[in-house]
């Protein structure tokens, strides 16, 4: 289907074009350091409704629409984690790469602002690059570029009937063991077994359930390289309210030994949203207005949110169709009529936050 450009201020996408737009965003790759088509097809998009909408420096694509005093930023990311999965449309579901991280929620983004040109608010919608990598450089680009709005929702996937009050912080640690260099065959410990060793200390203490509650500390262990003379591998803490990151460095390095070295990669903290913040009392009032009950969680993971909050000081959640469940599967799959709840849902919050801020501006 041909997407026709809005003119009027009083048109709006149809849900057919909607889903088209959803269609063409999920079946365009935008694997992390790939955004490019993609923000710049978005970009075009956004040009032909009126938009203003830009590329900037580090690839994050704006689209900017309606006037007001006040700004309401939307934003989501663009990228996926690598891993095909075949593109699939019908009219119940659409299937591919992204469907529900984030591009559901990205798109419904796009199309909820672009329909939403009448309000006396300026809405500022935001697609950024590289979520799903270690440092999220698109969202810390706007932090640190971009005035701070006067609210922002981040779109990732709670499903159309819920809202993301919080995460989890993560703290990344590389750890690495060297030893003295010999023959294979010479006795004495190897770093290998040093590291090993060291590291089921550490899961005596983090234990692997740690990231089933959002009060724990949780940890896993990736990116291993273990030999004889040299090996390291990188942990990463997802972490609950409360830790303190210097402090749990020196936890780890004490369980560990002075045999391996321990060094901090990257922080983020965690964040939480009161359930009496306007942005999360929008939400929720538009979920109920849409016939569902809302719900309000808490995921173990972290977003865009945590990036954004290190600064920020302004009313944030998060919201987006799509089961969080099919997050990265080979599966990921998002249902047409859960991501069209979402576009009217997102539409509706929008007004209620217009109202609020007029009524404080008043």
């Amino acid at each position: 289907m041909t997407i026709r450009h809005l003119s009027a201020p009083n048109q709006e996408l149809t849900d057919a074009e909607a889903v088209a737009l959803l269609a063409e965003v999920v079946a365009t790759p935008s694997v992390s350091g790939g955004e490019r088509e993609l923000a710049e097809r978005l970009r075009n998009i956004a040009l032909g409704f009126g938009a203003e909408s830009h590329l900037d420096d580090v690839g994050n694509v704006h689209a900017v629409v309606g006037h007001g005093a006040h700004t309401v930023m939307l934003l989501s990311h663009l990228d996926t984690v690598p891993g095909a999965v075949p593109f699939e449309q019908t009219d119940r579901l659409i299937r591919g790469r992204g469907a529900v991280d984030a591009k559901g929620p990205l798109t419904a983004m796009l199309v909820a602002a672009l329909n939403s040109r009448d309000l006396g608010i300026r809405i500022h919608w935001v697609g950024v690059v590289e979520e799903e990598t270690l440092w999220s450089q698109g969202a810390e680009h706007i932090r640190e570029t971009v005035p701070v709005p006067d609210a922002v929702i981040v779109g990732e996937p709670s499903g159309a009937s819920a809202v993301t009050l919080g995460y989890k912080g993560m703290v990344e640690l590389k750890v690495t063991c060297d030893v003295p260099r010999t023959h294979t065959a010479t006795p004495g410990p190897k770093s290998s077994e040093i590291l090993i060793r060291a590291l089921d200390g550490l899961l005596d203490t983090y234990a692997a359930d740690g990231n089933a509650h959002f009060k724990d500390v949780g940890m896993i262990i990736k990116d291993g390289r273990f030999e004889p003379f040299t090996s390291s591998c990188s942990l990463t803490f997802r972490t609950p309210e409360g830790t303190v990151s210097g402090e749990l460095l020196r936890n780890v390095s004490e369980i560990l030994g002075e045999e391996v070295e321990v060094a901090m990669l990257y922080e983020v903290p965690p964040v939480v949203a009161s359930r009496s913040s306007l942005c999360v009392r929008a939400l929720s009032r538009a979920i109920r207005l849409e016939g569902f009950q809302p719900a309000h969680k808490l995921k173990t993971g972290t977003s865009d949110m945590n990036t954004l909050s290190r600064t920020w000081r302004v009313p944030m959640a998060t919201y987006g169709p799509g089961d969080s469940r099919e997050d990265h599967t080979d599966s990921e799959h998002i249902l047409v009529q859960e991501y069209l709840a979402g576009i009217r849902i997102l539409q509706t919050a929008l007004r209620e936050i217009e109202t609020t801020l007029r009524g404080v501006a008043s």
